[in-house]
């Protein structure tokens, strides 16, 4: 009896053994095929904006790379969380990847009460692609010329100082620096970049936190006046404005694009994908310079660095939020 069950036990774990190696070596045969279709890219912010530009450019070239077509797919709402969702449920395939800017796996599971999905559970880092700044800006034929003007107007003027926001990011950019200030900034919500852009520049509104890649044409044009940056150090692009922090303003929120895939993604996929889009943000002339036209400093990391990072991040921005007041809604 004892000899049948050994052997039984036996067989069982040689079982086991030769599944986990069937497992292993589905998951490399996959990997080794990967990719035999097109693969989409969903962008959760509005058509146009910066993070969208972004990805087509860093897609097309990864495309070439990868041998396969990439689709990218803008679905915006819920600053970023319904395209994050998408990608969420989707097949852990790797034909369903998230390229995104940070407020939509650092701010958003901080600011949900009621979350769609869950950042670490359901999503899994792929690769970083760049760290960029947050401009405050105002309308050029404003009379605030620096970030002490914008606070004193903000006294002096109760309930007048409002700014747009589409993502997290700009959400408490915005408020930490009211609250700095000791003034009230209304905050009023818009679907996407381009929108609050364009009300901006209609003088519908007298304050923006955008990106270089919203707010750099203007800038340069005229139309808008730039007065701070949220970089710890001054951006290479307009190394004349001075950040915040030099201006008496601790507002550090510079914020990091990655590209995320569902969890469960099998390893050999997921090192696949970061290998192919380091290699792409590092060498590829057009995507290096479209990232410097647009502020972003090209950051590689492994993807177990940008898990790490992602988690930091998640813990930090967590201090911020806390710090600004803001709620879970």
């Amino acid at each position: 009896m004892i000899r049948f069950f050994a052997t039984r036990r036996v067989i069982a774990i040689a079982t086991a053994i030769a599944c986990i190696g069937g497992v292993a070596a589905g998951s490399a045969a996959a990997a080794d095929a990967y990719p035999s279709r097109p693969i989409t890219m969903i962008v959760p912010f509005g058509a146009g904006g910066g993070t969208d530009v972004i990805a087509r450019t860093v897609s097309e070239e990864l495309s070439k790379a990868l041998g396969q077509s990439i689709v990218v797919e803008a679905r915006p709402g819920a600053n970023g969380a319904i395209g994050s969702a998408v990608v969420a449920r989707a097949a852990p395939d790797g034909y369903t990847l998230l390229f995104t800017a940070q407020s939509t796996y650092s701010l958003n599971p901080n600011l949900m009460k009621a979350p769609l999905f869950d950042q670490i559970k359901d999503l899994v880092p792929v690769a970083s692609i760049g760290r960029s700044p947050w401009l405050i800006v105002v309308p050029a034929d404003s009379p605030m010329k620096s970030v002490a003007d914008v606070a004193a107007y903000g006294k002096a003027n109760p309930g007048k100082l409002a700014f747009p926001f589409w993502q997290s990011s700009v959400l408490v950019t915005g408020t930490i620096f009211g609250q700095l200030a000791g003034i009230e900034m209304r905050r009023v919500p818009y679907k996407g970049q381009v929108e609050a852009t364009t009300d901006f520049l209609g003088g519908r509104l007298p304050l923006m936190v955008t990106d270089i890649a919203g707010g750099r044409a203007p800038i340069e044009a005229g139309t808008m006046r730039l007065l701070g940056t949220t970089t710890a150090n001054r951006s290479t692009t307009f190394p004349d404005a001075p950040t915040l922090r030099e201006q008496g303003f601790d507002v550090v929120t510079d914020s990091m694009l990655a590209v995320f895939a569902p969890a469960g993604t099998p390893k050999p996929i997921l090192d696949r994908l970061n290998a192919e889009i380091t290699k792409v943000i590092l060498t590829s002339d057009k995507v290096r310079d479209r990232l410097r036209q647009l502020g972003i400093e090209p950051t590689a990391m492994s993807q177990a660095e940008a898990d790490a990072f992602v988690r930091s991040e998640l813990t930090r921005w967590e201090g911020m939020i806390r710090r600004a007041g803001l709620q879970k809604e």
